[in-house]
């Protein structure tokens, strides 16, 4: 009988231990609590966009945790960084995916107001391409968003957005991050933006410029090399298909061409080297 309560002391961690938890839990005013559980660690710091984040609290079966201050609706990323080492919170599935740095993101809910909320509006479609390209010899993916109502068989055509991702995203960012498509919806919903076509296309003319990290942007031949072949593949190869396959307008007043960070400068390179 003597050992029964070690058992029972055992059980009840184990139960503890094994108890479900939210991460990232957003409360309703905006304060966020997140957690992990890390019962062999040291330390565990929280970094997050918006908030100083800062070292977490260790709890019961090794479960840490911290709340924020109210954060502001929006979309933020966020990680963890255990014993010096940069972990993705395991328990959330929402990710900013990137090719150097991926991080998990938590959503912060708005009112409906907030263009970047999914809305009860008519939603648009995001279509996938992948070719194979002569200029760069490899296969290439490019993301098109068609408006909502969108007919191929219609004699409708629209004006046509290229949108360039910013340096380490890939082609999804705009929309799995950016949200580009939501809030196109809600834009178009509210008469504030006119139907349009939107292109999204990966943006490295080499892959050097990527493969290497930052070193790869540091170096300049490495990066105009990049932003010239780049410039060649958007205006022979994916101008030329959206305009095959999309009803778009093809005068220069109903194209136009922006960018974040590296994509915009390579916005204002074609621009002027179109």
């Amino acid at each position: 009988m003597k050992s029964l309560p070690v058992v029972l002391v055992m059980t009840v961690a184990a139960t503890v231990s094994a108890q479900p938890f939210v991460s990232p839990e957003v409360h309703s005013d905006g304060r966020v609590t997140f957690r992990l559980r890390a019962p062999n660690a040291k330390e565990v710091v929280l970094r997050c966009e918006g908030t100083k984040g800062g070292p977490m609290q260790k709890g019961e079966g090794g479960l840490w945790s911290i709340t924020t201050e109210p954060m502001q609706p929006d979309i933020y990323a966020y990680s963890f960084t255990v014993d010096g080492l940069k972990v993705i919170d395991p328990a959330n599935p929402l990710l900013k995916y990137n090719l150097l740095n991926t991080d998990s993101q938590v959503h912060v809910p708005g009112p409906v107001t907030l263009a970047l909320e999914n809305n009860d509006v008519p939603h648009g479609v995001v279509h996938r391409h992948l070719y194979r390209s002569a200029v760069l010899g490899d296969d290439r993916p490019f993301l098109v968003y068609t408006p909502p109502g969108y007919d191929p068989a219609a004699k409708q055509t629209y004006p046509v957005l290229y949108l360039l991702h910013g340096y380490s995203d890939a082609e999804d960012a705009w929309t799995s991050v950016g949200r580009a498509n939501v809030i196109l919806d809600n834009l178009i919903a509210r008469g504030q933006a006119k139907p349009m076509l939107i292109v999204m296309p990966l943006g490295y003319g080499n892959k050097e410029v990527i493969a290497g990290g930052w070193a790869g942007l540091r170096n300049a031949q490495v990066w105009q090399d990049s932003v010239t072949k780049f410039r060649d593949v958007l205006l022979r190869e994916i101008i030329p298909q959206v305009e095959k396959v999309y009803r778009v307008n093809t005068d220069s007043d109903s194209r136009a061409i922006t960018g974040l960070s590296m994509g915009g400068t390579q916005s204002f390179f074609i621009g002027l080297n179109a």
